[in-house]
């Protein structure tokens, strides 16, 4: 198993929502659907591979990368799998899988940052899911309530923007409570 799997497994939606927002907005929605369930595909058969490399009677993290980040503030980009994070991991890259393919039909507005936003939501939620250091853990935690909160006041129910702004104070007072 290559050493890097995990940290592409983070990255590699991230990099297709960008993409799939480069790919031209509604004009070309369906080159962006397409790009969309590429790298999700993509995404789920690394976490895939990752749960098939993943060897349950070991109690350590496995897949671990460590690297110097800030070195003058000790913060490392440290990653690593463990059989909690591991099942977390994969459901994540199904679920956005699911997503897309159910969203391919009813979202017809604004579809390139609807798909862009959940794929890079996936890739934060699985550097959630795999941060072993507690810095690289709040960025992956912060940025990750990016695209929900504009997932849920731009593609929401009626009162979308409400429960964007409740969402919103209340991932913050958690989030500076975490600090």
């Amino acid at each position: 198993m290559d050493q890097h799997t995990l940290s592409l497994v983070i990255w590699l939606p991230v990099l297709g929502g960008v993409l799939v927002l480069a790919s031209g907005g509604d004009r070309n929605a369906p080159v962006a659907r397409k790009l969309a369930l590429g790298f999700s595909l993509a995404t789920f058969v690394l976490s895939l591979s990752l749960y098939t490399g993943f060897d349950v009677s070991k109690s350590s993290m496995q897949f671990i990368e460590h690297y110097n980040w800030v070195g003058a503030l000790n913060i490392y980009y440290h990653l690593g799998i463990d059989g909690i994070s591991m099942p977390l991991i994969l459901l994540t890259s199904l679920l956005t899988l699911i997503v897309i393919i159910a969203g391919w039909e009813v979202i017809q507005d604004r579809v390139a940052q609807y798909l862009a936003a959940f794929l890079i939501m996936e890739g934060l939620m699985i550097g959630v899911f795999s941060a072993l250091d507690a810095i690289l853990f709040y960025v992956f935690w912060e940025a990750m309530l990016i695209p929900m909160f504009l997932i849920i006041g731009i593609w929401g129910g009626p009162n979308r923007v409400y429960a964007a702004v409740k969402f919103f104070l209340y991932t913050l007072l958690g989030s500076l409570l975490m600090l």
